[in-house]
């Protein structure tokens, strides 16, 4: 089964990973795009060689020739556009962070089931050797009773108004800034290793630019097993740390940076290195999860109701005092 391919949205994202992976699997075919700019629209097509384009959003996603659409348009887009694709039929890959809040999430997960697709989310560091293998070891108890996960990430990225990302740091189109933003990624990844959170407190700050969302955010964090979390995400940084570390009562184990997939693990037993890259493009097993997905009839991995759940925690976090997950 062949699966035709349409994306909404041709900005960063789309043009550096998404369009190359839906190209390199071999069940998919990039068959349409839309930007409402149609300049960019027709130069998008020109440069990946896709035969149709679309300026009005809709036209797509009702195209009678798309069977799933890549959602990677600003996050206020990602709600509405979901369920008019769910409710035309088509196989919904959402970027992150999946929606503006959890009420749109839960919306989103409900259409695409009264519909019968499959709805997943672009949370693709789930798919890095290093995270399967860090799984392996908590598994195997090589570092005794984990005590504490700390993640911290930062990007130099410095929008300005009129740039193709500034969305990013307008609330009222990305819903938040850097933990939205990046830190997202990091919650799905503690909630992939840990399990549940029970409870957040977040710490939210406009420090490096005058944005109306946040570029310096700190979540403490403690899982349902008791384990804690502390994630730092900034917007602004020229010194860009990309840290993942585990700490247990029998040993450590840091991916410093997460991105390259350098893993280092220290113990009683010693310290030892180990390098797990990733997919030279990030994207590329997330498609091939989700084109499988919809030929098996299964769920893809990141489905809609693993990336509520990271919602969840932003939501409980951006209210700045000690919530408890659920409440």
């Amino acid at each position: 089964m062949t699966i035709r391919w349409g994306i909404l949205g041709c900005g960063d994202v789309a043009r550096r990973r998404v369009a190359a992976a839906i190209q390199q699997q071999s069940d998919s075919v990039l068959q349409a795009v839309c930007r409402r700019n149609e300049q960019k629209l027709q130069q998008f097509c020109d440069d990946f060689h896709v035969p149709d384009s679309y300026s009005d959003s809709q036209q797509l996603l009702t195209a009678t020739n798309i069977d799933a659409v890549y959602i990677a348009t600003p996050v206020y887009l990602h709600e509405p556009q979901t369920l008019l694709a769910a409710k035309a039929r088509k196989h919904v890959l959402v970027e992150k962070p999946m929606a503006m809040s959890v009420a749109e999430c839960e919306s989103m997960i409900e259409v695409c089931q009264q519909n019968q697709v499959k709805l997943g989310v672009a949370y693709y560091r789930r798919f890095y050797p290093v995270v399967a293998r860090m799984a392996e070891i908590l598994s195997a108890g090589e570092l005794g009773q984990p005590l504490s996960v700390t993640a911290v990430t930062a990007t130099p990225f410095n929008f300005q108004p009129g740039e193709d990302g500034y969305w990013r740091v307008l609330r009222e189109e990305g819903g938040g800034g850097a933990l939205m933003d990046i830190g997202s990624h990091r919650i799905d990844l503690f909630q992939h290793l840990f399990g549940p959170i029970g409870e957040v407190a977040g710490f939210i700050s406009t420090l490096a630019a005058d944005y109306q969302a946040d570029d310096c955010t700190t979540l403490t964090m403690r899982f349902t097993s008791g384990v804690h979390a502390v994630l730092q995400c900034y917007f602004g940084a020229t010194i860009d740390p990309d840290e993942f570390t585990i700490l247990g009562t029998s040993g450590r184990l840091s991916v410093t940076p997460l991105n390259q997939g350098r893993l280092i693990v220290e113990s009683s037993a010693g310290r030892r290195e180990e390098s797990l890259p990733p997919s030279n493009n990030f994207n590329d097993p997330l498609i091939d999860d989700f084109v499988a997905a919809i030929q098996q009839d299964r769920e893809p991995l990141i489905s809609g109701p693993a990336g509520c759940v990271t919602n969840q925690v932003m939501e409980a976090a951006y209210l700045q005092k000690t919530v408890q997950i659920g409440e």
